[in-house]
């Protein structure tokens, strides 16, 4: 039976044990206790060591790592236009999909197999994705070969471009975020009861201004957008 998957995001976080596996039903988390290879140097010292691994009924779906340190935004207040208090373009964490893994991201667009990284976005508010996220936050998946330095890609084209590439599509990779006010701090793997989607809950480490901070996250790991 074909599962089709999402990412985005998610993530792995230190309250996450290394020796827990989390089962839902047919699905489970799992750790991961390697990098994933592909990655540059600068990019992979900065994941956490452990990441998550979601299985699905045919075996491992997709690998994820989060970052040591979240970047936030001082003072941030989620709105209707954004949930997240991270800035477009910035570097997330990276995934890995495994050789044979049937792996889509939530427009349904194939994934290749290989290490990507993931980073940060919006959707555009130009008319063209009203109704396809309950959310306008968003991540995106680059393929590690093209996108190795950490810092922020600010020109939107740019990163959809390259995003793109993973799918080997013009449009960008993506995975959607949810409510984060809904998530759970210890990783967990749960199914909505509206959609059927599953998805990631986890915390991440967040600072700004040399202040920290936890960021609570929903990533949907394993479902489409319907619209």
């Amino acid at each position: 039976m074909t599962v089709r998957i999402l990412l985005a995001a998610a993530l792995l976080t230190s309250a996450f044990s290394t020796s827990c596996v989390v089962a839902a039903d047919d699905h489970q988390l799992k750790p991961v206790k390697e990098s994933p290879k592909g990655l540059s140097p600068e990019i992979e010292k900065l994941l956490e060591p452990v990441g998550h691994q979601v299985h699905g009924e045919d075996g491992a779906l997709v690998e994820l790592w989060i970052l040591k340190s979240l970047s936030v935004k001082p003072g941030f207040k989620p709105g209707f236009s954004q949930l997240y208090p991270f800035t477009p373009g910035q570097l997330l964490g990276a995934m890995r999909v495994p050789k044979g893994a049937d792996y889509t991201d939530f427009r349904g667009q194939q994934i290749s197999a290989g290490t990507c990284t993931l980073r940060y976005g919006l959707q555009p508010e130009d008319g063209n994705h009203l109704g396809t996220s309950e959310t306008a936050d968003f991540i995106l998946a680059l393929p590690a070969k093209i996108d190795t330095k950490p810092a922020t890609i600010k020109d939107f084209d740019k990163l959809s471009e390259r995003s793109g590439k993973a799918a080997g599509s013009t449009h960008p990779a993506i995975f959607s975020l949810l409510d984060p006010a809904k998530a759970e701090k210890e990783a967990a793997l749960k199914q909505d009861g509206s959609t059927d989607h599953w998805v990631l809950n986890f915390t991440g480490k967040g600072i700004a201004k040399g202040k920290k901070s936890d960021v609570k996250v929903r990533l949907v790991v394993v479902g489409e957008s319907e619209a």
